[in-house]
Parts: C-alpha cells; sequence; structure tokens
C-alpha cells in the first residue's frame, strides 16, 4: 500500500470511528457535523491563501473550495457540479475518486451515523463566506456512483454556539 492510500484508509477508519462513537451520544449527528467542519476550518486556515472565489454567490464559493481542494491532490475538481435553484445549491458529486468512499459504504454497511464529509465541508465553506448558516441534505448516497445533495440556508442543528442560549443555571 503506498503512502497515500494508507492515508486515506487511515482517514476513514478515523471517520468511521468518530462515527461508532457519536452514534451513542444524544446529539451525535451535530456533534459529527462540527468534526466535519472543524476539520473543514483548519485546513482552510492552512490553504487560505490559495482560496479564491471568482464571485460572491454560494456556487463561487463551493467551485474555489474544490478548486483549492483540487490543488492540493485531494480530489478531481471534475467530479462535482454545481446548480442553483432558488436560494437551493445542487450538487453532484462523482466519486470515482472519492476519499471517503471507504467511509461511506462501511458507514452504511454496518449501520452507523453518517454525514457525508465532502457534502459537509462544502456547506462549511458556504456557511463561512455568506455569513449565516446553512445545511446539507442527502439526497443520494451511492458510494461507487454519484451522490446528490442539496445545500441551503438554516441550520437545523441544535447544537450551534452553546452560549447563545444564555449561562445555565448551577
Amino acid at each position: 500500500m503506498d503512502n497515500r492510500a494508507f492515508l486515506y484508509t487511515l482517514v476513514n477508519k478515523l471517520f468511521l470511528a468518530i462515527s461508532e462513537q457519536l452514534e451513542r451520544v444524544p446529539g451525535g449527528e451535530c456533534l459529527l457535523e462540527q468534526v466535519i467542519e472543524s476539520l473543514s476550518r483548519r485546513v482552510f486556515e492552512q490553504f487560505e491563501s490559495d482560496y479564491y472565489p471568482m464571485g460572491t454567490t454560494p456556487v463561487d464559493y463551493a467551485t474555489s473550495w474544490i478548486r483549492l481542494l483540487g490543488r492540493q491532490g485531494f480530489l478531481n475538481e471534475n467530479h462535482y457540479e454545481f446548480r442553483t435553484e432558488g436560494e437551493d445549491i445542487h450538487v453532484a458529486i462523482f466519486n470515482g475518486s472519492c476519499a471517503y468512499r471507504e467511509y461511506c459504504a462501511q458507514a452504511h454497511k454496518e449501520g452507523l451515523l453518517f454525514l457525508c464529509p465532502r457534502m459537509t465541508s462544502i456547506k462549511w465553506i458556504i456557511a463561512r463566506s455568506m455569513g449565516s448558516p446553512y445545511h446539507a441534505v442527502t439526497e443520494k448516497i451511492d458510494c461507487e456512483g454519484m451522490c446528490l445533495g442539496v445545500i441551503r440556508p438554516g441550520n437545523p442543528c441544535s447544537l450551534q454556539d452553546p452560549t447563545a442560549q444564555g449561562p445555565k443555571d448551577g
């Protein structure tokens, strides 16, 4: 196994372990989303100087994010398509080379908690760039073919900023 294949396997196993543990926790799906968003933020911070949106729309931000990840050799830019319909951003991911295929397939096989890391990271960059919350809805997951989803304004997770609810009584 070459070094890159090993690293992808390691990342997939890490996501499987995180999903396995978080599905036991109340609010685990929101916590998994926060883990993926935190990872996205850290990657963005490291490579922010390579992030050049060509406009100010959600699709512009998503396309620039994918371009940045592609330049780092993490994905194939041609495997992503974005289309806008009203406020919705429709995402098609052609998974021939998705780094998370093992996580996707194994999580579904084992019935584990699953959020698409790619869809979630695209949602994160849009929310960050637009300055307002967005959420991703996965419509179709095909770990070997094509995944479809919609990213739209709003955030269904109840575990947003805990300080927004005020201090807890102690």
